[in-house]
């Protein structure tokens, strides 16, 4: 390559809009925490909450995945390697469930906000309920059950929330998969639906695909997990690949978080 075809490749500078982004994603977080509340219906104020910590986890998130994968990192040092780019991007499958949660409890913060934590009291209680079957007369199984459904009951019961209405909670809050599959009359999807249907084609897909393991899953990754068992000759190959890899997958999570 000569070089003025170098200068003709694309790039971006990541220190440009790296830290921004994360400082701009903070002062969201801060004002649904700050001012949501007030914006909301009286009850639940607690959807306030739930939205402050989810967009703090794709913050973090998104943080993490530029901590590990940080130029001066890769670079100096000598124990890192391009497996823990590949085995991180699942992340990137997590801040779209938080894309999801987020997005669809604005949908009706009335309705979805009480929905979405009365579900998963429920499904905690009921894992619970699961421990105590399997393990239950064991004296430190009993205790470690007891006091967590304590600590459940006071979680439900600081929220204005009471136990027989997280038990009554017997339609789980759907997951994204779920939620974009569901038709409305007629054979139709809602505008939102059609949003996030977006996160379910093309390369989207392979998040959830790594994340779960699956062989499609494993095709665009398993090279890098098996490194050394590549002939030799390749392997300059890989490297040469890796940056622009590397840099797809670090905009994707960019462009969730925004």
């Amino acid at each position: 390559m000569t070089e003025p075809e170098q200068d003709l490749e694309p790039s971006i500078a990541a220190a440009t809009f790296q830290k921004p982004l994360k400082a701009l994603a903070e002062v969201l977080a801060q004002k649904v925490k700050r001012e949501a509340p007030a914006l909301l219906p009286v009850h639940p104020i607690f959807a306030a909450v739930d939205l402050h910590v989810m967009i703090r986890q794709a913050m973090h998130t998104y943080d993490l995945l530029f901590y590990i994968n940080a130029d001066e990192r890769r670079e100096t040092d000598c124990y890192w390697r391009p497996e823990y780019t590949m085995v991180s991007l699942p992340l990137i499958r997590n801040m779209i469930d938080c894309l999801y949660n987020i997005t669809a409890i604005l949908q009706n913060p009335a309705f979805n906000g009480s929905w979405f934590r009365k579900s998963g009291f429920r499904k905690a209680l009921a894992a619970l309920e699961e421990d105590e079957k399997r393990y239950g007369g064991q004296p430190k199984w009993d205790i470690w059950i007891e006091k967590n459904r304590e600590g459940l009951d006071l979680g439900i019961r600081t929220s204005g929330l009471n136990m027989a209405e997280a038990l009554a909670q017997t339609i789980p809050w759907p997951t994204l998969g779920k939620y974009i599959g569901d038709r409305q009359p007629g054979g139709t999807l809602t505008p939102h639906q059609d949003f996030l249907k977006t996160f379910t084609y093309g390369r989207w897909r392979e998040y959830s695909a790594m994340a779960h393991a699956a062989f499609e899953g494993l095709i665009p990754v398993a090279t890098y997990y098996t490194a050394d068992s590549m002939p030799h000759e390749d392997r300059p190959r890989m490297d040469a690949i890796y940056p622009k890899i590397l840099s797809m997958h670090m905009m994707r999570a960019a462009a969730i978080l925004l």
